[in-house]
């Protein structure tokens, strides 16, 4: 029963992060950077921080839901949420990959929207998950935005609690 809730907990990390607080202006200060292609325009580093706790629900023998809510701070977003569903497989006492999509919210209430994929390496009580986040589109000044976002969070199994480094590349389509 230990493992079937490590393993679940280990789910729940792979791929997301959120909670909701107040807004501050945007910060180039936060983390490094990693380059990967976007469509058209210019590539600018992305990069920050994010804390977050996820919400596991079983969907049978062979797969988790995750529930992510987290909060942070990062280049082109200032302070933002973020929020993320993703579907945890291929689960064992030692790891899993997950997939599904998030919603990255900043300070003045535009959003990102990515598509997501993650893998964890479980060593007990912690999860090491590495999160790509591929942005689809999004509102306000992030229409037409694409590129890529790299999270390597560390996850608590037991409070299922994580914090994360961003980095990647945006291209806001101008």
């Amino acid at each position: 029963m230990r493992y079937v809730v490590l393993v679940f907990c280990v789910f729940a990390a792979a791929c997301a992060g959120g909670g909701a607080s107040a807004p501050t202006s945007p910060s180039s200060s936060i983390g490094g950077a990693a380059l990967t292609e976007a469509r058209g325009g210019s590539a600018l580093p992305f990069k920050g921080t994010l804390e977050a706790t996820e919400t596991p629900q079983p969907q049978g023998t062979t797969s988790t839901l995750i529930n992510l809510v987290g909060t942070g701070n990062a280049t082109h977003l200032g302070r933002f949420t973020l929020t993320s569903q993703f579907t945890v497989v291929n689960a064992t006492t030692t790891g899993a990959t997950a997939s599904g999509t998030a919603t990255w919210t900043a300070a003045n209430g535009d959003q990102l929207f990515t598509s997501t994929t993650g893998r964890a390496v479980v060593t007990f009580p912690i999860a090491a998950i590495v999160e790509t986040h591929t942005i689809t589109g999004g509102t306000g000044r992030f229409v037409g935005a694409s590129g890529t976002i790299i999270l390597e969070r560390s996850l608590n199994l037991v409070t299922n609690v994580s914090s994360a480094s961003i980095t990647g590349t945006i291209n806001l389509g101008r």
